[in-house]
């Protein structure tokens, strides 16, 4: 088996390659623990098992039991051992599934179900103790789903529903089932899997083999915990690549979210805001409900992608349309002026007294009418729009049938993709026609837009999309050697060596000298040039300020003798190795923080927001984990308040936002090359000066491992 290939940091830049043929397509199968015993939940596991699989074209599908000659009158054998020839799946029914996997191992099993519980999840030291044993015997050439999985993936599905199909991939069952259930809704189901406690095969694997499998439109997930960050962003950059989008929801934006999650599957669900950034630099669509995850994903598999985000909104009554329009600019969804030519056609079917320019407000007298198409037609064949949202708001005999029949009709016409938003609870003839025509349907204005929103971002991503794994360094630079002498294991830097550090991977940092005496501290402000700022060094020492040890503003000779004499008596119980003598900045026009830290399951992630001493108050800062792109790193910016500083605010100068960005890709280069070393670094403040006048840091802490 050929391992995959790693980036600098030991991590893998491509997914493990998996043969799903024997699982996808199994000729012999073997169900250890059948049984015909009455009462039995192995009777019904073993009677759906062996009739769904031989529906699917298995050749045999053979009992196991070590007591039973036969179970429903089909031979059974002993152990798997005994089954003639080879085996390409064994679902494992038994409690304690650990003794009969080594048997499979042995047997030369391709894929083994485990249905047990009693692992990981219960966050005992016997559960994880059983947990690794299972993931040792995984290691083999033999792949491993859950345990605390079931047989959804053999699950037959509805053909001939309209569009591409839905995959789906979950840690739970019964969040997986109303998902397969948009059946009801027109979306066809390609497969189901529910992964549990992924001793084995996980996330990444089903969600990577469903982007590339042809037909498939959207993968759609529930997921507690990611088993590997890494292999999640590799499945993501998969899917991108493919056109194939993943909408997931993601639990653990509470603490009661994540504690309920350790106890059912054995994840640990990581710091959410960390997580929500890596859905974004991923292209990823994270959603909060199943109804969300349903008809977003949904309405990739009924519609070509989206050129851009432009909306046509038509309307039945003015109320919709305000409602709608404002839930648009919410979302960043633009309402677009229409072209002349499609308000003169406009003002030729509609009453004057209702409003024409988008949201385009029929007020129903239109809907019954053959105008009610013609409206209808010159939204769709609009230049300045990319997709019709037609809100369907209540079922009224006259008027909701007669647009959905033009919906229909101008669906099938082809051409701009139209959705609808169907907001009555009477879900009539006409609803069915809608999903079962393929026109994405959702059941609330809110997820109309927002699932708008994600198709246009999506779509957007996907074209001008790059790998960001394409350039990702193998070997380490020179600048990983001179940093690795500084970085003592288990230690806090002082701030001249944690700037060492930095300036190794070319991130500018303010010029110094450490004094040892007033006089030396005199000479050195002297070569510098007022004003000048002062600092206590010495090891471990962090948050200086809040200890009184940094004197700034410091215009002369004695002003620098009585901050030296202050600092090193306000040093008690400190092992003081001088003070540090910086100039002053005094042009700065923003005071970033730049940080890396170790976040599961990611790894080293990268920090921007704004610094200063408030930094902890203001709370403004974004996350992006490496790799990541230099317009990845620009995005990461404009996410914070410190882009309108950037920008110039009050008659302030543009700060050097390309020196921002050139800082931020050098430490990304840092974290890959010495995360494993590195528990925690901060740069604060990174100093911005004007436009091309660069950054400068002034402080900064680095933490080791």
């Amino acid at each position: 088996m050929t391992s995959p290939p790693l980036d600098v940091s030991g991590r893998p830049l491509s997914l493990r390659a998996i043969d799903w043929d024997p699982l996808f397509a199994p000729r012999v199968v073997a169900v250890i623990g059948a049984t015909d015993t009455e009462g039995s939940p192995q009777r019904a596991q073993w009677r759906q098992a062996r009739e769904r699989l031989l529906a699917r074209g298995a050749q045999a599908v053979h009992p196991v039991h070590p007591v039973k000659q036969a179970v429903d009158g089909v031979p059974a054998f002993r152990t798997v051992l005994d089954v003639p020839g080879d085996v390409d799946v064994a679902i494992v029914l038994v409690r304690d599934p650990l003794p009969v996997l080594e048997d499979c191992l042995a047997k030369g099993v391709r894929f083994a179900y485990v249905f047990a519980a009693g692992f990981a999840e219960l966050g005992t030291e016997e559960g994880h103790a059983a947990q690794l044993r299972l993931e040792k015997i995984a290691g083999g050439p033999m792949r491993i789903i859950g345990p605390n999985t079931n047989l959804n993936l053999i699950e037959p599905w509805r053909e001939g529903l309209p569009g591409r199909k839905l995959a789906v991939v979950t840690q739970s069952g019964n969040q997986g089932r109303p998902i397969v259930q948009g059946q009801e809704l027109g979306i066809g189901i390609h497969a189901w899997a529910t992964v549990g406690n992924e001793a084995d095969l996980e996330f990444a694997d089903f969600t990577a083999h469903f982007a590339r499998t042809p037909g498939v439109g959207a993968v759609a997930a529930y997921i507690e915990g990611f088993a590997d960050g890494r292999t999640m962003r590799l499945a993501a950059d998969e899917a991108v690549r493919a056109g194939v989008p993943v909408v997931c929801i993601k639990i653990g934006r509470s603490d009661q979210g994540r504690a309920m999650a350790r106890a059912h599957t054995g994840h640990l669900t990581g710091p959410d805001a960390v997580h929500d950034a890596v859905f974004r630099q991923s292209g990823m669509i994270r959603v909060d409900d199943i109804d969300e995850a349903i008809e977003i994903s949904g309405a990739f598999c009924h519609t070509p992608p989206l050129a851009g985000d432009r909306v046509a909104l038509c309307v039945m009554s003015g109320g919709t349309g305000s409602h709608v329009a404002d839930l648009c600019g919410l979302a960043g969804v633009p309402l677009p002026r229409l072209e002349e030519r499609t308000l003169a056609r406009l003002r030729e079917l509609l009453p004057g007294y209702l409003h024409i320019d988008n949201p385009v407000d029929t007020g129903g007298v239109a809907t019954a009418r053959p105008e009610g198409r013609k409206v209808l037609e010159a939204l769709i064949d609009d230049a300045n729009t990319d997709v019709l949202l037609a809100p369907i708001t209540g079922v009224f005999p006259g008027m909701s049938d007669a647009i959905t029949r033009d919906l229909i009709a101008l669906h099938e016409r082809g051409g701009k993709p139209i959705v609808v938003a169907w907001t009555s609870p009477i879900r009539d003839d006409d609803h069915r026609a809608l999903c079962e025509a393929g026109i994405p349907v959702f059941h609330s204005f809110r997820t109309a837009v927002k699932g708008i929103r994600a198709m246009a971002d999506f779509w957007a991503l996907h074209r001008g999309y790059r790998s960001p794994f394409a350039d990702v360094p193998r070997e380490p630079s020179p600048a990983a050697a001179v940093a690795r002498e500084r970085l003592t294991p288990g230690s806090t830097l002082d701030e001249v060596a944690a700037k060492d550090v930095l300036g190794a991977y070319g991130i500018p940092v303010v010029a110094e000298t450490v004094a040892t005496s007033p006089d030396e501290a005199v000479t050195a402000a002297g070569r510098f040039g007022y004003p000048v700022v002062l600092k206590a060094l010495a090891d471990g020492l962090a948050h200086k300020s809040d200890l009184g040890l940094v004197r700034v503003g410091l215009t002369g000779a004695d002003e620098v003798r009585a901050a030296y004499a202050d600092i090193v008596a306000g040093a008690t119980g400190l092992r003081l190795a001088g003070v540090v003598v910086q100039p002053q900045v005094t042009d700065a026009v923003a005071e970033l923080i730049l940080g890396v830290s170790h976040q599961e399951p990611f790894g080293p992630t990268i920090t921007f927001g704004l610094g200063g001493v408030f930094t902890e108050v203001v709370r403004d800062v974004s996350f992006r984990v490496p790799p990541f792109s230099r317009d990845e790193a620009l995005r990461m910016i404009g996410e914070t308040r410190a882009a309108a500083l950037l920008a110039g605010v009050r008659g302030r100068p543009a700060g050097d936002l390309d020196a921002v960005a050139d800082a931020v890709m050098r430490l990304q280069t840092l974290a890959l090359e010495l995360g494993d070393a590195v528990r925690e670094l901060d740069v604060n403040p990174l100093l911005v000066r004007p436009r091309g006048l660069g950054v400068v840091a002034v402080d900064a802490l680095v933490i080791t491992s």
